[in-house]
Formats: C-alpha cells, sequence, structure tokens
C-alpha cells in the first residue's frame, strides 16, 4: 500500500485548489497533442462545461459533466480492493454522503470503510445544492486519488466547518503545519438520491 501512496502522491501532488480556488482539478490532461490553438480552446470549453446541473434522473438528481446511471457502480470495498491492487480507481462508486461544503456545495465527504472521511472534489467546480442532508446515497464517477493538501488548503477546510458551523480552535489551525497526504476523489459527475416522499 505505501508503494500506492506514494507514487500516487507524486502524480497528483497540488492537482487540487479549493471551492474558492482551492477545489477542483485545474490541470487539463488530454491524451493527445491539439493541431492549434483554437482547437485546444474549443477542446477546454468543451470539458469545463457544466452539462449536467441537477438533472432529473428518476430516483436521482444529476450534477456533473458526463451522463451516468447507478448501473455497475461498486462498493467502497471493491474500489479500495482495486485501488490497492493496480494502484487507480477510475470508474463508479456507491458512497453514503457523511458532509457537504456549506460554503458552496462544491465538495462532499464519505466515510471509509474505517470511518475515515475522504474528501470529494467536483471536477472544474460544479456543486450540488448544500442543503443534502448526510445519509444520502449517490454514485460518484471519477477518480481516486492520493493528493498532498498544502498547509493552505487544510486551513480553508477550517475556514469552510467554521462556516458551517462547527467549533474550531485556534489551536487547531496552529496544528497545521506542514503539507498532509490524503485520499480523495475527483468527481466528473454524481448522482444524488432524492428523498422518499
Amino acid at each position: 500500500m505505501k508503494k500506492i501512496v506514494y507514487v500516487s502522491a507524486l502524480i497528483s501532488t497540488f492537482g487540487f485548489a479549493s471551492c474558492c480556488g482551492f477545489c477542483g482539478n485545474d490541470e487539463e490532461t488530454t491524451g493527445h497533442a491539439e493541431d492549434s490553438t483554437h482547437a485546444t480552446e474549443e477542446h477546454h470549453e468543451e470539458e469545463t462545461a457544466i452539462a449536467f446541473d441537477g438533472v432529473d434522473k428518476g430516483e436521482y438528481t444529476l450534477y456533473g459533466h458526463t451522463e451516468i446511471t447507478p448501473d455497475g457502480a461498486v462498493s467502497l470495498t471493491e474500489m479500495f480492493t482495486q485501488m490497492e491492487a493496480t494502484g487507480s480507481f477510475n470508474d463508479k462508486v456507491n458512497v453514503t454522503i457523511a458532509e457537504v461544503c456549506q460554503k458552496a456545495g462544491c465538495w462532499i465527504t464519505f466515510n471509509n470503510e474505517a470511518g475515515e472521511p475522504v474528501r470529494v472534489f467536483f471536477r472544474d467546480h460544479f456543486t450540488i445544492p448544500i442543503e443534502t442532508p448526510a445519509g444520502t446515497e449517490a454514485v460518484l464517477y471519477g477518480q481516486l486519488v492520493v493528493d498532498t493538501l498544502s498547509v493552505d488548503f487544510q486551513k480553508h477546510l477550517l475556514d469552510d466547518a467554521k462556516e458551517a458551523g462547527h467549533e474550531v480552535s485556534q489551536e487547531e489551525y496552529d496544528a497545521i503545519k506542514e503539507d498532509k497526504i490524503e485520499t480523495t476523489f475527483d468527481c466528473e459527475s454524481i448522482l444524488v438520491k432524492k428523498a422518499a416522499h
């Protein structure tokens, strides 16, 4: 597992920025070179356009860039097993939302099998409603990565928690002294299950 952490951390270090310029993957990676500046600009606009901003999909509401269905989504166990075996995961996974960013709805968390939070960043800064309650089922489509969170970004997350009404002490800010390696999920699209009526 340590090999995966270090290799993945090198690949994805500083790949995120936030809801206010810290969250979301700002790096554009493509499998081919564009032949002209015009083609590159069109390609970038195409990738960053939010195609689904609260689109009704039956039991779910879809947000993000790619149309997805819940079919074929794996469990948390399967996701982490694949990550450990191959060093990567880029697919759909079933999660239960633990927390939603109360500033803009630009990130969520879900708990891994050990009960530890895994933060989900929405690619190109799309958002979901901040009113989405903890315990809501969702299907994420994207990539699980091991990333380095800067000191400034860790403090920004405490600011988000404070704005959400959580008590955050000065000692918590002062305790952040170095970058932190953390597993995160770079989400291209999310299906949020609707509340039962």
